[in-house]
């Protein structure tokens, strides 16, 4: 009898050993379902670099967030242009905006991204009325969150950020978010 306990702590150890992260990942995602709410953050910041040319920093959190597969796409206003990033099109096209891809990373419970833009007026010397920045929270299924918080315009040659220092949308965890 001893001998099959011996054996089957040692097959227990194996078997835990094999999927220790798999079971770890288990409890921190039934942890954040039952007792986490999902907070996405977004805080953006503009930054003038020379004259006509300033750097829009944006960083998107999703804070105890359950799946892996999250995205976050930010859609500027056509009447900027972004000198140090290509447009992406693999998201929803809208009128009026071009679209650039967060690259999100997970860290923990979280889902991090920081990207920073160049941003030009498309007509230089041109007064451009104020236009939201659009944010984009994803996964693989639905939207998530839209945030239309921060609005751009341009006065001469200087942008300007309308907007408070950090957004916060709270939502309760569902299975398939």
């Amino acid at each position: 009898m001893k001998r099959y306990f011996k054996v089957l702590g040692w097959i227990f150890l194996g078997v835990f050993l094999q999927f220790k992260f798999n079971a770890l990942y288990g409890i921190v995602f039934l942890e954040n379902l039952n007792f986490h709410d999902r907070t996405y953050y977004v805080k953006v910041n503009l930054v003038p670099a020379d004259e006509a040319v300033h750097l829009l920093h944006v960083e998107t959190i999703v804070h105890h967030s359950l799946g892996s597969d999250y995205f976050a796409n930010v859609y500027i206003p056509d009447s900027y242009q972004v000198v140090n990033k290509e447009p992406y099109t693999g998201t929803e096209a809208m009128q009026g905006y071009r679209a650039y891809k967060m690259n999100m990373k997970r860290k923990y419970r979280d889902v991090l991204s920081i990207e920073s833009f160049i941003l030009v007026p498309s007509i230089p010397g041109k007064n451009i009325p104020s236009a939201p920045i659009l944010v984009h929270f994803e996964n693989m299924k639905q939207r998530l969150h839209d945030d239309g918080t921060y609005k751009l315009s341009t006065v001469g040659k200087n942008i300007r950020l309308e907007g408070p220092k950090m957004v916060e949308a709270t939502y309760p965890q569902k299975l398939g978010m």
